[in-house]
């Protein structure tokens, strides 16, 4: 009887803890191992786990755009796919990354999970703000903010006039050289250079040979090799880095790596942090239309500081301060700090505890004390009476 009273209660707090449960669809324009998609995915996920108090299930797919091109027959597949799947599947809330991701659900969202809201971020197409539906679309926006790199190529190089941008030919570097071209118009006394193929032999014939050539790197994730072969972010710098003239400069913080400086970069970690702040509104009962969008990018600084001392370059202590440095040599404080702090946190505590201890011990030593004087004083009043007595014995009869 118990047994079966047990496992009632254990299927019927199954059955709750299901119905709580929150679901997230999660669709990616690049593959899991793309530095760009795991930052937004693990910072998306993380930042949702972390503060939204109720049980979440995320069901994760990727659309791999790198590696595929992203036709109308591929995206009719991935419906396919996706139906056979997902058949009677019916999540809260939908979060894409990339704009391939979001214009795959622009176009199939009816034939798939209609009436769910979509929630974005790392968009570059900033002409969406105007057309989506604010009933039912959200989410953060990326831009490449080229006006700070421009004035940190100036501070490390003030005689520098020529500045090459590289990028994959994608939509999305399209997409960004379109609104680089719209902050240039500032600088009329520079010459830009653009750079862009689905091949990386191609971009490196073109590159300058002057040396210190100031390069930003745009979007390079869609770089093939000479046989067609998509190749990795690390095998892209690699490959630039052979030409000993440039100064590798980046306008994404996956590419913060190697021998590359660094710069104003979009942040995979903000973009994701931000679009689950917005997902956890709505579960929390806010509706999707007074979510407003995340336009202005939430961009942040990063260096690379072995980068930064092979190109000779320093950085101001005003960009310095806020920015996010990578090897960078810490004091042997800064190493242990932790571990320091959790010490002097142990010291101070036995040192109380001392303290206290001994205090309780002096009360008890004075309170003895007192015991002990009481009793001496009642022993010499009584020795006083003794004496008085004895005196009047000794006295003569009169």
């Amino acid at each position: 009887m118990i047994k079966i009273i047990f496992s009632f209660l254990l299927f019927f707090t199954c059955i709750v803890h299901a119905e709580s449960q929150s679901r997230i669809f999660i669709l990616h324009s690049y593959s899991q191992e793309y530095g760009w998609t795991k930052y937004q995915h693990e910072s998306f996920v993380s930042t949702l786990e972390d503060t939204y108090g109720s049980p979440l299930e995320f069901s994760v797919e990727y659309l791999d755009t790198k590696r595929h091109p992203f036709t109308e027959s591929y995206q009719k597949e991935f419906v396919s796919y996706l139906q056979k799947k997902f058949e009677g599947y019916y999540p809260d809330a939908i979060y894409v990354t990339d704009d391939n991701a979001l214009q795959f659900f622009i176009a199939h969202r009816s034939e798939l999970f209609s009436n769910v809201p979509i929630f974005f971020s790392g968009i570059n197409n900033l002409s969406l703000v105007h057309t989506l539906d604010k009933k039912s679309y959200t989410g953060v926006y990326e831009s490449k903010n080229v006006v700070k790199n421009i004035e940190l190529i100036r501070q490390f190089s003030p005689q520098t006039r020529d500045i090459w941008f590289v990028g994959d030919d994608s939509s999305t570097y399209k997409a960004i050289e379109s609104d680089i071209r719209n902050q240039i118009t500032q600088y009329p006394n520079y010459r830009f250079h653009f750079l862009s193929s689905p091949r990386i032999d191609d971009i490196v014939a073109k590159l300058p040979t002057a040396p210190k050539s100031f390069v930003l790197l745009t979007t390079i994730g869609g770089l093939c090799d000479a046989t067609g072969r998509n190749i990795t972010l690390k095998e892209s710098i690699s490959t630039l880095e052979h030409n000993p003239n440039l100064i590798l400069c980046s306008m994404e913080d996956t590419y913060v790596m190697d021998k590359v400086v660094g710069g104003f970069v979009t942040s995979g970690k903000q973009q994701g942090k931000s679009a689950a702040e917005l997902v956890k509104r709505y579960l929390e009962g806010e509706a999707v239309e007074r979510i407003d969008p995340v336009i202005k990018s939430p961009n942040i600084y990063v260096f690379d500081r072995k980068a930064l001392m092979k190109a000779r370059l320093i950085l101001s202590e005003y960009i310095a301060h806020d920015a996010v440095i990578l090897h960078e040599k810490r004091t042997f404080f800064e190493q242990h700090q932790q571990a320091i702090l959790n010490g002097i946190f142990i010291l101070f505590g036995v040192l109380l505890l001392f303290i206290v201890i001994s205090f309780f011990i002096m009360l008890q030593k004075n309170s003895h004390i007192k015991t002990i004087g009481s009793e001496l004083k009642e022993c010499s009043d009584k020795l006083s009476q003794v004496k008085e007595k004895l005196a009047l014995l000794e006295r003569p009869d009169e």
